[in-house]
């Protein structure tokens, strides 16, 4: 045994066990304000901190440490005092920022509460439910996504697609599959007013909550929310636009989904299918953060949740390659990856 490599790698996973402990700490910094205290602040002792944000001082005390040990935030040993740069707070210290990352983080509860399942799931082969990650899972995902998706997707990533934008723009009909909270459906119905908007989803508690927030914006009569699977979208009359965030390789039938999203399609309409932005092969994915990233989330939730009913669990990290398969086998005459910035998704619109 090389003595030398064994003790590299105990440090590594110390390593990672402190960086996992942080990031449930960025959480509670989240929820609690300290980040939003912190910004543009400048240096703060733990007391000033906890008087600014009304924390108790002695957990402030405790969190600027960890948060200090995990490079999130800068220390000045003389001072006594810390400090969230400018670059570091564009991430952490505004909800509605489009840079917001906060949000990736609120997901950690619910997917780490099913891990007694998951586990019991890796010997039985079979998978975990929707349903079993909690009731808290439908708004982590939720806020992982809101602040970008407001954004970015009618003023950047729609206009891409100018046939689609005039169509919306004319009154043509929207639906967002596998909707989830409603983020995209709201975003297109305040972004297009004319439009027909629509988003279904099989879990009826998302629906529910997306119901709730189109009311909150004053969109309930511009909307509809439906709790349905995707075979059971009507067809009739086509629909201008269908989209998919995320969802294709969460789904038990993805080439049935997407033979009966064809179908659904208005003549001259799009389908926008999203999905993670990887490589093909997983040696190109292992030195890409993002790439990383998914594969914990795909491990957790993507692919137990597909074979719990009864899927292919394609995973997030299924690649451009095999997308481009599934269209083809599925109908589609046209398949276009769309050049649209993005450090972790990848656009495809598709025709029949």
């Amino acid at each position: 045994m090389d003595k030398q490599r064994s003790n590299a790698f105990m440090l590594k996973l110390v390593g990672d066990l402190s960086t996992a402990l942080a990031g449930a700490l960025l959480l509670v910094g989240d929820r609690t304000g300290l980040f939003k205290a912190m910004a543009g602040a400048g240096p703060l002792t733990p007391a000033a901190l906890a008087e600014r944000a009304a924390v108790a001082e002695r957990y402030a005390e405790e969190w600027l440490a960890v948060m200090a040990g995990a490079g999130y935030v800068e220390y000045d040993a003389e001072a006594g005092s810390f400090n969230l740069p400018d670059e570091h707070a564009l991430f952490l210290a505004e909800p509605d920022s489009e840079y917001y990352l906060c949000g990736l983080f609120q997901g950690l509860p619910a997917l780490s509460a099913a891990i007694p399942q998951l586990a019991d799931a890796f010997k039985s082969g079979g998978g975990v439910s929707f349903a079993d990650f909690g009731s808290e899972l439908p708004r982590a995902l939720g806020a992982m996504n809101r602040a970008v998706y407001e954004a970015r997707l009618v003023k950047s990533w729609l206009p891409a697609m100018p046939e689609v934008v005039a169509r919306l723009n004319a009154g043509g009909r929207a639906v967002d599959v596998g909707c989830g909270m409603g983020v995209v459906p709201l975003a297109l119905a305040r972004g297009f007013p004319r439009a027909q908007v629509t988003g279904i989803d099989l879990d009826a508690r998302s629906i529910d909550l997306a119901r709730a927030r189109s009311v909150e914006l004053g969109l309930g009569d511009r909307l509809a929310f439906h709790a349905l699977p995707v075979e059971q979208l009507p067809t009739t009359p086509g629909w201008d636009l269908i989209t998919t965030f995320d969802v294709v390789h969460d789904l038990p039938d993805p080439l049935g989904a997407l033979i009966h999203l064809r179908g659904a399609l208005a003549e001259g309409g799009t389908y926008l299918m999203v999905e993670p932005k990887v490589a093909d092969d997983l040696q190109d994915n292992l030195g890409n953060p993002f790439a990383r990233m998914f594969y914990g989330m795909s491990c957790l939730h993507c692919v137990p949740q597909s074979l719990s009913l009864r899927g292919p669990g394609l995973g997030a990290c299924w690649g451009e390659k095999r997308a481009r398969d599934l269209a083809r086998h599925a109908g589609f005459g046209h398949f276009e990856r769309l050049e649209i910035r993005s450090a972790g998704l990848a656009f495809y619109a598709l025709r029949a």
